[in-house]
């Protein structure tokens, strides 16, 4: 018998993971067969991202990539692209069928893959759900929409207003996902630390996720600045929490700050670096920071750098500014593109030298890690988020899965290596 067979792009950010795990559990749980994206599949899904105009660019690529690969010659898109470039998209002969975000998990049926009387069989678990697809570790989406202003972003217009998942579900999705013997449960959304429900907050689903049974732990993604309480800062300090978070600066410079409608100052955000790192010192916090934003002066670049030396990042996403229709900013003139290339790679090099001190003070010691299957490498996540290469023998991939201890035996600006200890 004929297997059907599916495959899924996804771009953008854990939130798009998540929702693609969804719609993919939907598919395997219906009869379809995964296969990696590139190889010949009935169904092509593509879901998109539009944070920025360069991620517009690369989800029409991967558009017309998928196509080529699809049975059909045409392509499922859904994500935030089709919030913002509907008619671009729908123009597209390489797009069979247009999805909204609140569509994603009626793909499977709207499409016309599955059929309603047996999308009315499948288990509920599987359609609510997400379980890890292509990947070890699981996602659990407990929150979605933001309501911030800032004044290049997209987002909120996107993802419409905060919305939070309901307690007792988020741990039926937990105990799911231990049951199925997944080492790392990561939560997120877009803006999680606003995460309410009655009376819980994100520290609060933390402890409640983390007091279920089983050898597991708990991975938070990014959280705005503003949204750090000292109760989330004490419970990154529990031995299934790892020891990781990531507080998008965006700017060293107050007045940048300020015309990009943040709610914060560089004085609290490194203060709140401070308290972390003073109550757990060995924690990757990493960032976004937005190089050549229009009312970036040469002095305010300046003030970057100088708080990205001082305050150490475990790493650095940077984004090279460029107008988003849609938003405030892009009402403002940009800088001259050599203007923002030059200061790009200005970050890009003080970046990558804070990454390699903050990853050489863990040479010749052990740390938790979950052992995952990299292409076809074998590699170590640590708890504080460092990507350890490990010899691929028998051994080692018997421990795929799990937790196990990993000694980093070496670290050089390319790559850490490392090894599972008996």
């Amino acid at each position: 018998m004929y297997e059907k067979t599916f495959s899924i792009k996804t771009l953008g950010c854990k939130c798009n993971q998540y929702e693609s795990a969804q719609i993919a559990s939907q598919f395997l749980s219906s009869g379809y067969k995964a296969v990696p994206f590139g190889s010949p599949a009935d169904i092509v899904i593509i879901n998109t991202c539009t944070v920025t105009d360069k991620s517009n660019k690369k989800c029409r690529n991967y558009i017309r990539q998928g196509a080529k690969f699809s049975k059909t010659g045409r392509v499922i898109v859904t994500g935030c692209m089709v919030e913002t470039h509907k008619d671009e998209l729908d123009a597209m002969p390489e797009v069979q069928a247009l999805f909204t975000n609140l569509q994603k998990d009626q793909i499977p049926v709207l499409s016309g893959a599955i059929d309603s009387s047996t999308a009315n069989s499948i288990n509920a678990i599987y359609t609510n759900y997400a379980l890890p697809f292509m990947r070890t570790r699981g996602y659990i989406k407990i929150q979605d929409g933001c309501d911030g202003g800032c004044s290049y972003c997209i987002v909120p217009k996107v993802r419409g207003n905060p919305t939070s998942r309901p307690v007792d579900d988020i741990l039926k999705h937990a105990q799911l996902l231990i049951e199925h013997n997944c080492p790392e449960i990561v939560l997120t959304g877009i803006t999680i630390g606003k995460y309410q429900y009655h009376d819980d907050t994100l520290a609060s689903i933390i402890k409640k996720i983390i007091a279920l049974d089983g050898n597991f732990r708990v991975r938070v993604t990014s959280v705005e600045p503003t949204h750090v309480s000292n109760e989330l800062i004490d419970i990154l300090k529990h031995d299934k929490v790892c020891k990781h978070i990531h507080l998008p600066l965006q700017s060293g410079s107050d007045s940048v700050l300020k015309h990009m409608n943040r709610p914060y100052t560089v004085d609290f955000y490194a203060k709140l670096i401070d308290r972390i790192r003073t109550s757990i010192p060995e924690i990757a916090i990493g960032t976004d920071i937005i190089v050549g934003y229009p009312s970036e002066k040469e002095e305010d670049f300046t003030a970057t750098i100088d708080l990205v030396r001082m305050l150490q990042f475990a790493y650095v996403h940077q984004f090279s500014y460029s107008p988003r229709e849609g938003t405030m900013s892009s009402n403002y003139r940009p800088l001259p593109y050599d203007s923002i290339h030059t200061r790009a790679q200005r970050l890009r090099e003080v970046s990558q030298e804070c990454s390699y001190q903050y990853r050489l003070q863990f040479l010749n010691t052990i740390r938790p890690a979950v052992i995952e299957k990299d292409g076809n490498c074998l590699t170590a996540l640590t708890d504080n988020y460092l990507k350890v290469s490990i010899e691929d023998n028998h051994f080692n991939r018997s421990r795929l899965g799990t937790i196990v201890p990993v000694m980093i035996t070496s670290v050089s600006k390319e790559k850490i290596e490392g090894s599972i200890e008996i």
